[in-house]
């Protein structure tokens, strides 16, 4: 599956961009709470509620059959989850809707679940694998028709943008291929408590200039509503 869609996402002008974001009030607040939560629902988090207000992120470039965007109503973030899968690693796209409406906690315990039930009980899992099955011939006609032919098939497949962060494991890509419009990615923390907010656009969509407002504005939301949500859980969580 995942080679079908790096085969799929060589035809996309691809355009990376990056900023050194400071969230050291929110790095205390995270510090703070009980329990301690992890950095990927943030910022998943604060980047739906920008794409919540900046239509372009919630658009979509489709081929078929003419070429023209397609604007989705709601943010659906595909985030990357690895699972072992026959004694091998695995990667899966947990599709989450509507992140921005969600609390923190409920988006950390669907990733825990993602990453923890059998992949059976995990209905996104369970098409992968099933589609994963078909020939290959067959596999790249469905997702070639998924993502050229209805924008709402292709935010079914794949969400309206990814997300796959390497930090946790004091790692962080520089560039890569993807399918969906922007991917988010951040990297570990430097040493004066700062890191570098990644997104990788598709350029057919827009250009550079809305991909530095969107990491701009992810960055304000962290140090903003983000912080105000995780300082309410250590409020919570004292009382």
């Amino acid at each position: 599956m995942v080679g079908d869609l790096l085969a799929l996402s060589q035809r996309i002008p691809l355009a990376n961009g990056e900023r050194r974001i400071d969230v050291s009030p929110l790095r205390a607040a995270v510090a703070a709470a009980r329990p301690r939560p992890t950095w990927l629902p943030l910022v998943l988090k604060a980047y739906s509620i920008v794409a919540a207000a900046r239509p372009a992120l919630r658009r979509l470039y489709v081929r078929r059959p003419w070429p023209h965007l397609y604007e989705h109503l709601e943010n659906v973030g595909a985030v990357a989850i690895s699972r072992k899968l026959n004694g091998e690693d695995a990667l899966f796209g947990l599709p989450i809707v509507t992140p921005e409406k969600r609390s923190i906690r409920e988006i950390e315990k669907m990733i825990a679940e993602a990453r923890e039930r059998p992949l059976a009980e995990i209905p996104a899992f369970r098409r992968q694998l099933r589609l994963a099955r078909f020939p290959g011939p067959l596999r790249r006609l469905i997702y070639e028709w998924g993502m050229n032919w209805t924008g709402r098939l292709r935010v079914r497949l794949l969400g309206t943008f990814g997300m796959s962060v390497l930090a946790s494991m004091g790692a962080a890509t520089i560039s890569t291929w993807v399918p969906q419009t922007t991917m988010i990615h951040y990297t570990p923390f430097a040493d004066d408590g700062s890191m570098f907010l990644r997104i990788v656009l598709d350029h057919r969509v827009f250009d550079g200039l809305e991909g530095a407002f969107a990491l701009r504005e992810t960055e304000e939301v962290l140090n903003t509503q983000i912080l105000e949500e995780v300082k309410t859980m250590g409020r919570t969580k004292a009382a």
